[in-house]
């Protein structure tokens, strides 16, 4: 490991971004209730309940048409999983039911149609909408598993609509038609767990977008940080302090342990964060990147010999 300096002679200039941090070390963005209410949450404890009962009814009438309700229903609970596993995360040791989940969910494909059969088109645009999720996910979970940072690319879709494939649905289901009212439930389930996709997505859509975040000139070393800024900032709040060095985003934890006014400057505050211990690999990213940029900063201050062209 690096040895860590105290101190570096030039500043550099980042974009950074902070995050505050609860009382048990979630991020405030990231909290249960912040991105589903406990109505939602209930609501989707029924549908589950509701849809249980139902899929056992079908079953008992015909195993072979409950295998395409039945799937549908465990890759919802899939997407369902994956949302559950960001919004709590707290350590990778669930890592490896990840894989065992995604190996069975790769194990489902597309279902066969029957022209002549009305619901079809649904059961397909269904499976294709969770499908879209699900592999949306997968991208965000394989990208942040280890160290809980999610980035969320994907674009934000509509909320799933079954008109656009049967006129006739919740006339079917109130009239008591079983497949109508399991896929009425299905789209009531997949509307629900979109919109806890969707506020995720805006959750995290600052931390996902480095390209928008501000850029301050920070004194900068592996043990802390301190940077002028007219935002003001509570002593001893905890943060996650996002760094986007060279492309590459470094997060560090730490707690803000000092403000300092500064008179007659246009940006007033130097704030000063002390981070928490760092991973040997934070601590040389840090320090490497920070000789690189004295040493920039070296060749800039050496003046160029003149040499004289060889015709001269």
């Amino acid at each position: 490991m690096l040895n860590p300096r105290q101190f570096f002679w030039c500043d550099v200039i980042l974009p950074m971004h902070m995050e505050p941090v609860g009382r048990y070390g979630q991020q405030v963005r990231s909290e249960r209730r912040q991105l589903i209410c406990r109505e939602d949450e209930v609501r989707l404890q029924e549908i589950n309940e509701s849809l249980h009962d139902a899929l056992q009814q079908v079953f008992e009438r015909s195993p072979a048409a409950s295998q395409v309700f039945t799937m549908l229903n465990t890759r919802l609970d899939f997407m369902w999983w994956m949302l559950d596993f960001i919004i709590e995360f707290k350590e990778t040791s669930v890592a490896g039911d990840y894989t065992l989940r995604l190996k069975k969910d790769h194990e489902f494909s597309r279902p066969t149609s029957k022209k002549e059969s009305s619901i079809a088109p649904l059961i397909l645009g269904l499976y294709d909408a969770i499908d879209g999720y699900i592999q949306e996910l997968n991208d965000v979970l394989r990208s942040g598993i280890k160290t809980g940072e999610f980035v969320y690319q994907g674009l934000s879709q509509k909320r799933f609509d079954d008109k656009a494939y049967v006129k006739n649905l919740e006339n079917l289901a109130k009239s008591g038609v079983l497949p109508a009212k399991i896929l009425q439930r299905m789209v009531e389930k997949i509307n629900i767990q979109a919109m806890v996709l969707e506020n995720l997505k805006e959750a995290y859509r600052k931390t996902s977008s480095p390209e928008e975040w501000k850029h301050y000139q920070v004194n900068l070393n592996p043990s802390g940080c301190s940077f002028m800024t007219n935002d003001k900032y509570t002593l001893f709040t905890k943060m996650d302090l996002y760094m986007d060095i060279q492309s590459h985003i470094v997060i560090c934890r730490g707690k803000v342990v000092s403000q300092e006014l500064a008179e007659e400057a246009l940006l007033n505050t130097r704030v000063s964060i002390e981070f928490d211990v760092l991973t040997g690999e934070q601590e040389r990213e840090i320090t490497l990147f920070l000789q690189y940029a004295e040493l920039q900063d070296c060749m800039k201050r050496v003046a160029t010999p003149y040499i004289a062209p060889l015709n001269a």
